[in-house]
Formats: structure tokens, sequence, C-alpha cells
């Protein structure tokens, strides 16, 4: 466990050859207190389809892949919360997902700080994503990056918190 804690993360561009990783990865967080993801949810598909056509991001600590997230430029989110209206160009973030046994280290927070600045690099004007409202754990590795709180939705299934960051 020493070995682990002192190994060093480095943050890539996912790739197509990640799929199985990426989806495995995902699938062992299915049932994690205050989580949202089933078996339907994420899919190997939108796995695929992620690598595909957005920005996919993963940490890997020694030779396994041990964090992901999704940056995507979309407008699914338009109607679900008051978003700052002079954006013009958001980065949409989501499928943020830590290896269990790394949780609590801080991994989620880079991750996102990492999101973030790719988006800024690309032009985006700020960032947005949705917490499950009940995952108290999410909120508080969040909260250290002052994001405000624009509204709440009713989406598949789950209560979530919209949040936005200007960049």
């Amino acid at each position: 466990m020493e070995r682990e804690r002192n190994q060093q993360y480095a943050i890539r561009r996912g790739n197509p050859g990640d799929a199985e990783a990426i989806h495995a990865l995902y699938h062992s967080l299915i049932g994690v207190p205050c989580g949202t993801w089933s078996e339907e949810y994420p899919s190997r598909e939108l796995v695929e389809e992620d690598l595909r056509t957005q920005e996919v991001f993963v940490m890997e600590g020694g030779e396994r892949i041990i964090a992901a997230i999704v940056s995507e430029e979309s407008d699914e989110f338009d109607e679900m919360a008051p978003w700052y209206p002079d954006v013009r160009r958001w980065a949409q973030l989501s499928r943020l997902g830590v290896a269990r046994e790394c949780q609590g280290r801080g991994i989620a927070r880079r991750m996102l700080a990492y999101a973030m600045e790719q988006a800024k690099a690309k032009g985006c004007d700020a960032v947005r994503f949705l917490v499950g409202a009940q995952n108290l754990p999410a909120r508080r590795a969040y909260a250290g990056f002052h994001f405000d709180v624009c509204g709440e939705a009713d989406a598949w299934g789950d209560h979530w918190l919209c949040y936005q960051k200007r960049l």
C-alpha cells in the first residue's frame, strides 16, 4: 500500500485502446454509495463513442487507468438550469470516475482541474456539469473550486445540482 501512495500518477488523453479499461473502471463503481451509475450507464458503447467524438482524459497509476473524465461541447444541458447567459463556448464535463481504492487522495480534484485547464486552452469560456444531489463525497471534493450552483434538475431518474465555473 505504501508503494501505491508514493506512486506518480500521469494524466493523458484517452484513446480507443482504453475503452475496455475505462468501461471496467466505470462498472467497478456501480453500487458506490451516493453514485448514480448502473449496469446500463455508462455503457461500453457510450465509452467508445466518447473516445471517438469527445475529449476523454485518463489518469494512470502504475500500469492501469485509475480515473477518467469526459469533456464535451454539447447543448444537452442547455435547458436544465439558468447557466451564465453570456458564455458562448462551454465545456461540459461528465463521467468522472476514480477507482475505489484510490478515492480520498484528491484524484477527482486533479482530474477536474486538468479537464478545466484543457477546456480553457481550447478556448472555452466556462465549464458546467451535473452532480448527484445525494453525492456528498463528490460535492465535498469539488467545494474548493468554488463552483456556482446555478440550479437543480431532475433527469435520468435522479436529482442533480447544476455546477458552473468561468475559466
